[in-house]
């Protein structure tokens, strides 16, 4: 499946080198809460750049780098973590 045209594009300023998954998801409002961000990855809803999907809970996005994160079917972001 093709990404939507129109995804929001922000920006996550940390003060670390790294952010893990379930914050920065929350931090970009794609879930109401780090549990729930927990849940969606372990239930296989999280995805990165349209096709990977993330299956660690603890996975660390490293500052620097920019990605479009997908939660369930509908909700996406273009993430620049700062």
């Amino acid at each position: 499946k093709a990404l939507p045209d129109e995804i929001p594009e922000l920006t996550v300023t940390i003060a670390e080198d790294t952010i893990l998954i379930a914050n920065l998801l929350k931090e970009a409002n794609l879930v109401a809460s780090t549990s729930e961000a927990m849940r969606m990855i372990k239930q296989g809803a999280v995805k990165l750049n349209g096709e990977e999907k993330i299956t660690d809970t603890k996975l660390e996005i490293a500052k620097g780098t920019t990605a479009i994160y997908q939660v369930g079917k509908r909700k996406f972001a273009n993430i620049t973590v700062a």
